[in-house]
């Protein structure tokens, strides 16, 4: 609890540390730009409805995007490109993402293997057209190279980087990727050609499966951005045996809160920084890109939020030679995120960063009531059962019937909150999983047996905020009807004739 509390404090220091100055001494950076970026995994999300404007919001400084595959083409290298942005992005720096195919993921593992100089010619020549400024990116300030290599093929790799560099357009800053940092004196000396020949190094010290520690980074006296993964992963497990398959993050949402889904927490995991379930279709389930046979196991995997604002706080303490974070989104838009662009904004920014639940419970007649709720904020609840809830309160009337509507279940209590039987109870509570950021809760309704109250009806919520905050309302009541106005022309009376 210390630590996430102490998270959530370091939140508040995120803003000023991503603008800080160059320590005296520390390496200037040279091409590569100082703050924070921005990597969009997904080609379609360079089109989401006011991307540069948030990007300008919270003085991102790039803005990686994908790119391409290297890849190896009727026997020669060659550049398999990416949907390009539907406009070039003009208001932030643009770094182009290229990704390594099957033959480049083992080239640079080996100090043998194709040429380096010309597989950077190829590429050179194929990113020719994206880096025009009047091109399909607009303002593209550097390539990052997200290609795997080994201490071994480390020299063969800062040939290829070297010629990189030659073929791009000066003031292209060259950036790479890390997994591994050398473990030995020997393997820094056989990474030294390839850190000097690169602008700067991009080290994820926070994404599942995938931990470096920044120190050790900072240690290698490169500029470097501390990279951060925010998504969530699934993996289908068929009940047939059918191959595991990837399921994305955005479907967390709607199975967790299926009827046909039973929802439990993976107790073997011993990882603070992640919060993992499991998800079992116990009949058939059917959703926009995802089919599930009953028997079908899904286990996911979302990264803490309060671990994640933690790391952001405190990772660049102490770090001479850090440039900033990178923060990697997955998803075609924020609509398929449960961190967005948006709620990284607001840790930036300094604002709330807790789901902003507004409900409305309205009369129907004389025998029921309906509630609906929205969340008017880009932040998520945590994934519970029993956490999240809007509770109703019909005193003098008791609950005949529930329909959910956009709710995942219900409980009923008496006047005290004792859990009774629904012949007893005067209060419903409605429980909702996991609150996505800007959802929309369907409606439900609540038929009764006696009269509602005069002013219907009070409620009150609850709800834990993915990034740690509890958040809990007193006893609210609908606002007051208006009071009728007379209608004076009805009131008035013919004046008897004489």
């Amino acid at each position: 609890m210390i630590r996430r509390l102490g998270g959530l404090l370091i939140a508040a220091a995120v803003a000023s540390g991503c603008r800080r100055a160059p320590a005296p001494g520390s390496a200037s950076g040279g091409l590569a730009p100082r703050g924070d970026a921005i990597w969009l995994s997904d080609p379609a999300s360079a089109g989401q409805a006011g991307l540069e404007d948030s990007l300008q919001h919270m003085g991102a400084a790039a803005l990686f995007l994908p790119a391409g595959e290297i890849v190896m083409e009727s026997g020669r290298w060659a550049v398999r490109g990416d949907p390009r942005p539907p406009r070039p992005l003009d208001r932030v720096p643009v770094a182009l993402v290229l990704r390594a195919g099957p033959e480049l993921s083992n080239a640079f593992r080996t100090d043998v293997g194709s040429d380096p100089a010309a597989i950077a010619r190829a590429v050179g020549t194929a990113l020719h057209p994206s880096l025009d400024p009047s091109g399909p990116y607009g303002r593209v300030r550097g390539v990052h190279l997200d290609v795997p290599f080994s201490p071994a093929g480390a020299a063969r790799y800062a040939a290829f980087v070297r010629a990189l560099r030659g073929a791009l357009p000066a003031g292209t800053f060259v950036s790479i990727g890390i997994q591994t940092p050398p473990a030995s004196d020997a393997d820094r000396k056989r990474l030294a050609p390839l850190l000097e020949a690169t602008d700067a190094i991009v080290a994820f010290v926070f994404r599942d499966g995938e931990r470096v520690e920044g120190a050790t980074v900072d240690s290698l006296r490169r500029p470097w951005w501390a990279a951060f993964g925010t998504a969530g992963h699934g993996v289908r497990s068929a009940a047939d045996g059918e191959a595991p398959a990837a399921v994305p993050e955005k479907f967390l949402d709607p199975l967790s809160g299926s009827a046909l889904i039973d929802l439990g927490n993976d107790l073997s995991q011993n990882d603070a920084t992640v919060s993992a379930f499991h998800l079992l279709a116990r009949d058939p389930v059917r959703l926009d890109g995802l089919s599930l046979d009953q028997g079908d196991r899904i286990t996911f995997r979302l990264p803490s939020q309060t671990e994640l604002l933690f790391e952001l706080g405190s990772v660049l303490a102490g770090k001479r030679y850090a440039l900033g974070r990178v923060m990697l989104f997955e998803g075609a838009s924020d609509a398929d995120r449960l961190f967005p662009i948006a709620a990284f904004e607001d840790v930036l920014l300094g604002r709330g960063l807790s789901p902003a639940l507004a409900v409305t419970v309205q009369p129907q007649g004389r025998r029921a009531v309906t509630v609906e709720a929205v969340n008017r904020s880009s932040h998520a609840s945590i994934v519970s059962r029993v956490s999240g809830w809007v509770e109703i309160d019909l005193t003098p009337a008791r609950p005949a019937d529930v329909s959910l509507g956009g709710f995942d279940r219900y409980e009923v209590y008496d006047a005290v909150g004792r859990p009774v039987s629904p012949g007893r109870a005067t209060r419903v509570r409605l429980f909702e999983t996991l609150v996505a950021p800007w959802e929309s809760i369907a409606a439900a309704r609540i038929a009764v047996r006696g009269a509602l109250p005069a002013s219907c009806c009070r409620y009150r919520t609850h709800w834990i905020a993915a990034a740690g905050p509890e958040i809990a309302t007193d006893w609210s009541s609908p606002p007051p009807a208006p009071t009728p106005v007379p209608n004076r022309t009805a009131a008035k009376r013919k004046r008897p004739r004489a």
